[in-house]
């Protein structure tokens, strides 16, 4: 564990489509040579017992701590969520390896890492790439073009608030390539410790498993309710 001073794949409630170019039932014919290799790829077991102990400086996040707008788009395997903004959102410190831009927003329902082997019920990611690149496809070609940082969220009996932007909105993108336009705050998606978290390199987790990428798991796991978990 690190000690620092920093796909909406409802796959229950959407309707996912199998017939673009990959789907989640079958992973072992995902497209893309390093999907199947072992090293360095994502997710794994964050096993604490095997960590070591760093003291980074803080994270800054840059016009995280704004409302935007922002779509909610169903891209036949998860839901995304892009914002709306004119100056770029930023994060850096917290050891990532350059200064990164927000690109989008998306969860995987349950987990997709297991810390101590125990899984969560809900892993939220903010895909990032270093801000010298033009897009994110070209961020992919290089290491450490993109860091992924991720949120888990356990079953609580009290709803999210925070969540509720997205979670009321996901009826309107049950189909692909439905889109609706939402307002949400970036950082209240973000835990309140963000001083500790799991870090690695490892890999995109959807096709075509690019490697390279700066891994930022927070320890502090936040909450969702039975029902907006299975909200239609």
């Amino acid at each position: 564990m690190i000690l620092s001073g920093i796909v909406l794949s409802i796959i229950c409630v959407i309707s996912v489509s199998t017939s673009h170019l990959w789907n989640y039932q079958d992973q072992y014919y995902w497209p893309g040579d390093l999907c199947s290799k072992i090293t360095n790829q994502s997710p794994i077991d964050l096993v604490e017992s095997t960590m070591t102990i760093m003291y980074l400086k803080p994270f800054v996040f840059t016009n995280w701590n704004k409302v935007y707008d922002a779509e909610l788009l169903n891209d036949g395997h998860s839901i995304d969520v892009y914002l709306r903004y004119d100056g770029p959102i930023t994060v850096e410190a917290g050891g990532l390896p350059g200064l990164y831009k927000l690109h989008q927003i998306h969860f995987h329902w349950p987990s997709e890492h297991t810390i101590n082997g125990r899984r969560k019920a809900l892993e939220q990611h903010f895909v990032t790439y270093q801000h010298q690149y033009e897009s994110i496809d070209d961020a992919k070609k290089h290491y450490n073009g993109i860091a992924v940082i991720g949120v888990l969220y356990k079953l609580s009996a009290q709803a999210n608030e925070n969540l509720l932007p997205i979670v009321n909105n996901i009826g309107k993108v049950k189909n692909f390539e439905n889109s609706t336009m939402i307002t949400i705050n970036p950082s209240k998606l973000l835990p309140r410790n963000l001083r500790k978290f799991y870090r690695y390199s490892g890999s995109l987790t959807t096709p075509d498993c690019n490697e390279g990428v700066v891994w930022t798991i927070f320890s502090d796991v936040d909450s969702i309710s039975p029902q907006q978990k299975h909200r239609h």
